[in-house]
């Protein structure tokens, strides 16, 4: 009954908390311009750190999945949220990638949000997953592969509904390949809440922002650790080092482009606003 009653309680959480959060969003002034130069609401993706609270207290008062598990998923979401809206506010957009921040820093000795944001990103990954077994070098492994899955989708974020997109997919490959049911339950807050956010990032009536992006990156990169084997843990982490390793050097949207396949993906269902 518990796991019966997951789903709709956590898609009335979306349903009622997304409006709410788009109000308070134009309420509060915090608009930017998208790629496009038109002025919309940032960080509708950080809905998800109230959908997953009221999901998770569901999970824990029906004992559908253990205190601990909640608690490593909550902090993950809540932490990456909370970081991705401080840098929606305040960052410069001057800077990309982790090379472009901490070039910055050694250069000119400034300390960008982005700098603020993968230091505090990693301890908030190192804080998600202490105490797990294993010897201590695991520590650091396991927070790698959660703050770079955060990144991952900032690193997406830059047409609408892209980040959204690789997110399913992810999800997808890794529902298929571990098959593991704590691990879904734990992903299916973020994956209603991107099913809802995804019609306003599509037509650009509203933006994922780092807010989003990174608190489901975490929450995936998390799941990750938890729940999959080895070989997938490594597999994983090639991806996030290839695609980390080539935004530094390429223009990933330049890359998508000139793949038909993968243009094709990526135009999915905003065609019509590009025109």
């Amino acid at each position: 009954m518990a796991q019966a009653l997951y789903l709709p309680v956590t898609l009335a959480a979306v349903v009622m908390l997304l409006p709410v959060w788009a109000e308070l969003v134009k309420i509060s002034g915090h608009m930017e311009a998208n790629y496009r130069g038109r002025s919309v609401p940032q960080s509708m993706g950080g809905v998800l750190v109230p959908v997953f609270a009221a999901s998770s207290a569901w999970a824990l008062l029906t004992g559908l999945l253990p205190a601990g598990l909640l608690l490593r998923a909550a902090v993950t979401v809540a932490g990456f949220g909370l970081l991705g809206f401080a840098d929606d506010i305040w960052g410069d957009g001057r800077s990309r990638g982790f090379g472009g921040h901490f070039r910055r820093l050694w250069r000119n000795g400034e300390v960008s949000t982005g700098v603020m944001k993968a230091v505090g990103g990693f301890l908030v990954a190192v804080w998600a997953v202490a105490g797990l077994p294993g010897f201590f070098l695991l520590l650091f492994w396991r927070a790698a592969l959660v703050a770079l899955s955060a990144n991952l989708f900032n690193l997406m974020d830059l047409r609408p509904g892209r980040s959204l997109k690789v997110f399913f997919l992810c999800s997808l490959a890794y529902a298929f390949f571990v098959r593991s049911e704590p691990g879904i339950l734990l992903l299916f807050p973020g994956l209603l809440t991107a099913l809802a956010c995804l019609p306003r990032d599509l037509n650009g009536s509203g933006m994922l922002g780092d807010a989003g992006a990174n608190a489901l990156g975490g929450l995936l990169g998390l799941v990750v650790v938890l729940t999959a084997p080895a070989a997938f843990h490594l597999t994983w982490f090639a991806v996030l080092v290839l695609v980390h390793g080539a935004a530094e050097r390429v223009s990933l949207t330049e890359v998508i482009r000139s793949n038909p396949l993968l243009n094709y993906l990526d135009m999915l269902g905003r065609e019509s606003y590009e025109k």
